[in-house]
């Protein structure tokens, strides 16, 4: 039961008010205290304006009530210095005052920072009155305060579930266009891609060529050395090729062992040197590491196709580079062929 004393009143000071009363007078401290008990606040009370500025960095103060005639740090500069802090500049300060009611007097406390002035002997209705605004005012900021800090935490929460379903599109995309062992782009984007870059040959009145390899007697190296080594072969060759491209390139893996590379504004003496770099690149290349054994240096065969000379439509094209390939590969492998426009 005492806990649950002890836990209410606690909850019922968070609350209330917190209002600081400054003044070197205790007479003066326990008559503003004794009008303002009976309303809905928290009194701290301070005998100076420097044990004040060490009060308000405890505590979050509604209201300040600091009495302008004091030692040392009279009421005017205490004022003067809250106002020079940024965290404090907001908080509001009411000056009390008894020794003058002179206009230049009041506005003095103005221009200290203070946003009212009362004199004492203090009415006791007028100072609830200012009291209650001002509390009333605090109440309403941090309410505000707290609005936004929730906003900020949700907007925060916004930005992050939106990145989040932004990676996981990407994700999703990748994998809807991209090779899971190579990374290259797949069969499924060549096939939109070519015919993206066809319209744009055709439009633009500029050659386009297409490459197709093959890693030769693959399969008796499967057999051999196992898939796992066959993948690694794939991959080393999956990087050569991307290596070896341009920007405006698109590679691809075709399926199994074949790999398709189309070249954009490029003509037959173009794309024939390219497809002899890469066989060349490949066959001398360094041997490609199995853990710390080394694999034996493979080869590729490439077949070429030409737009329009051998085809003017996507599927065609494949066709043809597919049938040089086979051709390169008939005739001995390792080699580069050309389809001939009889294949068209």
């Amino acid at each position: 039961l005492a806990d649950n004393t002890r836990k209410n009143k606690s909850v019922s000071n968070m609350n209330k008010s917190n209002i600081l009363i400054v003044d070197d007078d205790l007479v003066n401290l326990l008559v503003l205290e004794k009008m303002l008990k009976n309303q809905d606040l928290n009194i701290t009370k301070a005998g100076s304006g420097i044990e004040a500025l060490e009060l308000i960095e405890k505590t979050n103060f509604a209201l300040i009530l600091l009495d302008a005639q004091m030692p040392e740090l009279n009421g005017f500069e205490t004022a003067k210095k809250i106002r020079s802090s940024k965290k404090h500049r907001d908080l509001p300060i009411i000056i009390l005052s008894a020794v003058s009611k002179t206009k230049e007097f009041i506005l003095k406390g103005y221009e200290a920072g203070a946003v009212d002035y009362l004199l004492k002997p203090i009415d006791q209705f007028l100072l609830m009155s200012k009291v209650n605004v001002f509390c009333e005012l605090h109440k309403q900021k941090e309410l505000l305060e707290g609005k936004n800090s929730e906003l900020n935490k949700l907007n925060v929460k916004l930005h992050e579930e939106i990145s989040k379903q932004e990676k996981i599109k990407q994700k999703l995309l990748f994998q809807a266009i991209r090779d899971p062992l190579t990374g290259l782009f797949n069969r499924r984007y060549l096939e939109e891609s070519l015919e993206r870059e066809i319209s744009k040959a055709k439009r633009q009145k500029i050659p386009l060529g297409l490459i197709m390899l093959d890693a030769d007697h693959f399969k008796d190296f499967n057999d051999v050395y196992g898939h796992i080594a066959g993948d690694i072969v794939l991959k080393h060759l999956s990087t050569l090729l991307v290596k070896n491209s341009r920007k405006e390139d698109i590679a691809c893996r075709f399926g199994g062992e074949e790999f398709v590379l189309v070249l954009p504004g490029t003509d037959e003496i173009v794309a024939r040197k390219r497809a002899e770099d890469l066989r060349l690149i490949v066959e001398t290349g360094k041997p490609i590491l199995h853990g710390k054994k080394e694999l034996p240096n493979i080869t590729i065969s490439l077949g070429i196709a030409l737009l329009p000379e051998h085809g003017k439509t996507a599927i065609s094209l494949v066709t043809a580079a597919d049938q040089a390939l086979y051709q390169a590969k008939r005739e001995g492998r390792n080699r580069v062929i050309v389809a001939s426009t009889d294949q068209k």
